[in-house]
């Protein structure tokens, strides 16, 4: 059946464009309150039907704030490196939460070949997970949000949220931007690391 998802895909998105959203994500609200948690615990795929003639598929926050403490729709873990909120991606997403001394990494997108900006065709990515305050796939941490698309086929977003959360009592001290994940986002744009994500999502023709 060509109409159907590919196997355990538990959200499934039949759209060339539209929105992907972690569970218990507001997308009635306009802005992203400090309120805004993801679920623990969460281990599943989002897949997006691919349309005929259509060769890569591209993800970007839709909520982008663009003042300092007004947070964008994604914060998936904590930071990569202090003293900035940045992205994070590959191997920096451990997929472990450990306290009180290391780094709350224990939640991570897993999206195969994502690449910067529109990406090309032939490139390939051997990095697969992307964490952080900052949606980026550039290879170098970053303080702001980009697009970033991805060639794979079958269009799919795995999800990988463990049971706990790095929580700090504020003020957070900028050393350990990259171990909280309840910065009041320190730096402009930066999603709360706790809030999960809501993503815009187009394909772009061969």
């Amino acid at each position: 059946d060509m109409m159907a998802p590919a196997q355990d895909c538990l959200q499934y998105h039949t759209a060339a464009s539209g929105t992907i959203a972690t569970f218990n994500w507001d997308t009635s609200a306009t802005t992203v309150s400090s309120s805004q948690y993801h679920l623990s615990s969460q281990y599943y795929d989002i897949c997006i039907r691919r349309t005929r003639s259509y060769c890569s598929v591209c993800f970007s926050p839709y909520i982008s704030g663009s003042t300092t403490g007004i947070a964008s729709s994604y914060g998936v873990g904590a930071s990569s490196l202090a003293p900035a909120q940045t992205a994070a991606i590959g191997v920096l997403c451990t997929g472990i939460t450990t306290q009180p001394a290391a780094a709350g990494y224990g939640d991570y997108l897993e999206i195969a070949n994502l690449q910067p900006s529109i990406g090309t065709a032939g490139s390939v990515v051997t990095g697969t997970r992307i964490c952080g305050a900052f949606f980026n796939a550039a290879a170098t941490p970053q303080t702001t949000h980009a697009t970033a698309c991805s060639f794979a086929i079958p269009f799919k977003v795995g999800v990988h949220f463990d049971e706990e959360e790095s929580i700090k009592a504020s003020p957070i001290a900028s050393p350990d931007l990259m171990k909280a994940e309840n910065d009041p986002a320190a730096t402009k744009g930066a999603g709360y690391g706790y809030s999960g994500f809501y993503l815009n999502y187009w394909q772009n023709a061969c």
